[in-house]
């Protein structure tokens, strides 16, 4: 089964906004120098680095059911960023049998379920899209409801290794050092003048 995600729904990009994610320049002084680039090219080297690294990303994951991960190159940048970030595009293939299986494996969950809870329940100022509790999130998952990319997502990145508890970040930590230093992914840029 093949999936077409985003890093909004699976947390392991948190966007370029007041993040790691700046192209910095230094003059002989140590003060810093602006630089002027393509934002669609800097997006997109910052998802080719990810492909790049997809094979560690799915180690680092590690959720079995997940087979394939695979960075598609397309972005998607909000024109303000009071309500959302940016985001890269991924496919994921997964094994549906074993994915089933596992979903079945924490009916019971009661951890799981918390998790749900303290992550999904709408309140004022936060509307959910993902179902709150086990059995909402189950139908989504099986009947491929209208919810079913933030349930599956939900699943995931509560099974990924505790995603919640530091893996994403360590996922961006590595990707970014590897695409800040190998020359911002081959971002084409610029000194600004004065």
């Amino acid at each position: 089964m093949k999936l077409q995600l985003n890093t909004n729904l699976i947390p392991m990009f948190s966007g370029t906004y007041e993040s790691i994610w700046e192209v910095l320049e230094t003059d002989e002084e140590g003060n810093e120098v602006m630089v002027d680039y393509s934002f669609q090219d800097f997006m997109a080297g910052i998802a080719s680095v990810y492909q790049k690294n997809s094979t560690y990303i799915l180690g680092e994951l590690g959720v079995d059911f997940i087979k394939k991960i695979k960075f598609t190159g397309k972005t998607n940048s909000p024109k303000e960023y009071n309500f959302s970030t940016d985001t890269l595009d991924f496919d994921l293939t997964i094994d549906k049998k074993a994915m089933l299986h596992k979903l079945r494996e924490l009916e019971n969950d009661s951890e799981f379920d918390q998790y749900l809870k303290d992550h999904f329940t709408g309140y004022d100022g936060f509307w959910s899209f993902t179902p709150n509790n086990y059995i909402d999130l189950k139908a989504e998952i099986l009947g491929v409801g209208r919810e079913f990319d933030q349930a599956i997502g939900a699943l995931i990145t509560y099974l990924a290794k505790n995603l919640e508890r530091g893996v994403g970040t360590s996922i961006e930590e590595m990707v970014y050092e590897d695409w800040q230093g190998n020359g911002y992914g081959g971002l084409s840029y610029t000194l600004a003048t004065e």
